[in-house]
């Protein structure tokens, strides 16, 4: 039963979106405007919209990061075998689980210093494109529940 409860979550999450974002929608609008003909303050009118829009931008911005997890958890998954064999000579490694992410599989590898040439280079490649110490960093937040 386990196994079938983030499905349930997601559907939970789809039906209460439906009621609760028209609703919030709405009141967040009509508050607004009672805050305007309360305070009369025309900044905080122009104002207003933008708040609202810069947090549904910073939720879009949440769930595509999510979403960018998510396709590097199924790469793991599906081309786990491609990767440890690409970038080491050891078998039992992170490759291939479906609850971590590339990143911190060879983060696994970089920190114990188990990676051949190429997982050197494709370390390397991941520092240049998202941030230094970025393998070792996801196996770090991969440890400490923080992904």
């Amino acid at each position: 039963m386990k196994e079938f409860i983030p499905i349930l979550e997601f559907c939970g999450a789809i039906v209460a979106g439906v009621f609760v974002i028209p609703i919030g929608i709405i009141y967040t609008l009509a508050k607004g405007v009672v805050t305007f003909w309360r305070i009369k303050s025309v900044k905080k009118m122009l104002i207003f919209p933008f708040e609202i829009l810069y947090q549904i931008w910073n939720a879009i911005k949440y769930l595509l990061r999510s979403l960018a997890i998510v396709i590097d958890l199924l790469g793991n998954a599906t081309s786990g075998e491609l990767f440890e064999d690409f970038v080491t000579e050891e078998d039992n490694t992170l490759f291939g689980k479906g609850n971590v992410t590339i990143s911190a599989a060879l983060g696994e590898l970089e920190s114990k210093s188990q990676l051949t040439k190429k997982g050197i280079l494709f370390s390397k490649l991941l520092n240049f494109v998202f941030e230094n110490n970025h393998a070792i960093n996801a196996y770090n937040k991969m440890n400490c529940k923080c992904i």
